[in-house]
């Protein structure tokens, strides 16, 4: 799957998806974006984190989530510099 907002591209990332979860990602700036998309509730739920790497640790903080791709998508366009 391909997303793309005003300000970013996301992509699959293959070695971390599974038919029930996704995990599209970016890059912008030196910063790292995922986008989990759950599709084990009904309707699909859409979690943005940013990620950084902390040593050998992959590190997150939950930005949004919504039930609503929309809702992702405006608040990346609003929030992200």
């Amino acid at each position: 799957m391909i997303l793309t907002t005003d300000k970013m591209i996301f992509v699959t990332n293959q070695n971390d998806s599974s038919d029930n979860i996704e995990n599209l990602i970016t890059e912008y700036g030196t910063n790292q974006y995922r986008i989990k998309i759950d599709r084990t509730l009904h309707p699909p739920y859409f979690e943005l984190f940013h990620e950084w790497i902390d040593g050998k640790r992959r590190r997150s903080v939950l930005l949004f989530a919504s039930s609503k791709l929309d809702k992702i998508v405006y608040y990346i366009n609003k929030n992200i510099q």
